[in-house]
């Protein structure tokens, strides 16, 4: 990770879409987007602090909206085409917060809604399924973000982390670290190629605060004893190729969710990025559909 003092940003650095949609709250205005069936159930795609311009899983939303089911997304604060503090928050609560808002809204056109996570976007899932219960049909988690292993081009140096011990100490809100500083350095061709398109998204955020990082690795290792308190349908997707979750996290994630339904499923042709979904649409809309209609 290399350190650099990125300049604050409230706002996204491009215009959004000029059919965006928004989300009033705390006086912020934060980008949502909800397409396909405008009824019935929907897939609300949770997305990380790392939201880029374009929406995820092309392939998915195709043949979700092919079955009739709607998908949705929300830019978190800070991130994507929504404004706030970019890779900065005062108060992570906000985030999560934000997520219940948005789930109301689902709510008041669709009466079964998925919540689909994705590495970080799993954890923020987990954290909204946990708090409320049944108000949810089913939730997918791809690759999620708890236990994680040293991969090349993302895992800092030593050096790295004694200047992030400084910068702790001395500046936790300055924004010092790239999470995604060298992708070429991934040997799995798919999730190399997202990563180095997500560098060329002026969208993206890119350098993140320190006190960011802390509260959003705190999220993290309450994953399972979040899902320990899912009462709906869990499907733990886990791509084969995936260099940074450890696998040995799934049979301990299932462990704690003794008390629901919750599948283990391997993409084969998966990485860690959306190659673990986009391989995997006949069975995920399955799934989903067979949850939704149930």
């Amino acid at each position: 990770m290399a350190r650099v003092i990125a300049p604050p940003q409230t706002r996204p650095p491009v215009e959004p879409p000029a059919d965006a949609q928004w989300l009033a709250l705390d006086g912020l205005r934060l980008y949502v987007s909800i397409t396909g069936p405008r009824a019935g159930a929907v897939v609300w795609f949770v997305l990380g602090p790392e939201a880029g311009a374009t929406p995820p899983y092309p392939r998915l939303r195709t043949a979700l909206h092919e079955a009739g089911i709607a998908t949705a997304l929300l830019h978190p604060r800070g991130a994507g085409f929504s404004e706030g503090p970019r890779g900065d928050l005062d108060d992570f609560a906000a985030l999560l917060a934000d997520q219940t808002r948005f789930l109301a809204l689902l709510a008041t056109s669709f009466s079964r809604i998925v919540v689909l996570g994705h590495s970080v976007g799993a954890a923020l899932a987990l954290a909204l399924a946990a708090e409320v219960g049944t108000d949810l049909a089913a939730c997918v988690l791809v690759n999620p973000a708890w236990k994680l292993r040293a991969i090349p081009g993302a895992t800092p140096s030593v050096g790295d982390m004694v200047h992030f011990a400084v910068d702790w100490l001395v500046r936790p809100r300055a924004r010092t670290v790239d999470m995604n500083r060298n992708p070429a350095a991934l040997t799995f061709a798919p999730d190399r190629e997202e990563g180095e398109a997500m560098q060329r998204d002026p969208v993206v955020v890119r350098h993140f605060s320190l006190r960011f990082l802390a509260a959003q690795r705190r999220l993290m290792n309450r994953c399972a004893q979040h899902l320990a308190r899912v009462r709906v349908p869990v499907l733990l997707v886990q791509g084969r190729h995936d260099a940074l979750v450890d696998p040995g996290a799934y049979p301990q994630l299932i462990a704690a969710a003794s008390q629901t339904t919750a599948q283990h499923v391997v993409a084969p042709e998966g990485g860690h990025g959306a190659s673990a979904v986009e391989t995997m649409v006949a069975p995920l809309v399955a799934w989903i559909d067979a949850r939704v209609r149930g």
